[in-house]
């Protein structure tokens, strides 16, 4: 797992997109709202859920050194709740996250997910692949099918991050947890 976290967490970035909102007086108020993503090739494409950047106006990346750069979306499926943003870093070295193969993962199998929960930057938590095939209401209502359940601790901020194999290959994206608190009771 150490070895894994220092291969991979690079590749993890923290993402902060700002929307408007309006108070009571109609004014425009920015929030903020933050989640994960990964770095899935040196042209600086990230992978994250569509709910982390559906609503916002400006996007920002903090890679792992701490530089944090404009992202700009380039790609959404709000069915599966999957988006594509793009970031311009001249002269970084970005960190990959190599994608793996979900079609042959067993229950049992050891999960790895790497993410921001409640803003705290590149988090690692262990378990284990729960079940397969379940299905998965996404924030538009449609049902998204074939989701992977795993235990290892997944809270908000998670969003968008990977989850990976014992090879640290990315099998997942952290999208979703079931829990009547709030905070991770082991169904991610």
């Amino acid at each position: 797992i150490i070895r894994i976290y220092r291969e991979v967490s690079p590749a993890v970035v923290h993402i902060t997109s700002t929307a408007v909102a309006y108070d009571f007086f109609f004014n425009q108020v920015p929030q903020q709202g933050t989640g994960s993503g990964f770095i899935i090739n040196a042209q600086g494409y990230i992978v994250t859920n569509n709910h982390v950047v559906e609503v916002a106006k400006s996007l920002e990346v903090t890679l792992a050194n701490g530089k944090k750069v404009a992202a700009r979306l380039v790609g959404r499926d709000p069915n599966n709740d999957l988006a594509v943003i793009k970031i311009d870093a001249p002269g970084e070295k970005l960190q990959v996250a190599r994608l793996g193969n979900s079609e042959q993962l067993q229950v049992g199998q050891m999960t790895i997910a790497i993410g921001n929960p409640f803003g705290l930057d590149r988090t690692v938590t262990t378990g284990v692949v729960s079940s397969l095939k379940r299905t998965l209401r996404a924030p538009n209502g449609r049902e998204i099918r074939d989701v992977i359940q795993t235990d290892a601790a997944i809270n908000p901020g998670n969003s968008g991050g990977p989850l990976l194999n014992s090879r640290g290959e990315v099998i997942g994206i952290n999208s979703a947890i079931f829990s009547p608190t709030g905070g991770s009771v082991g169904i991610g």
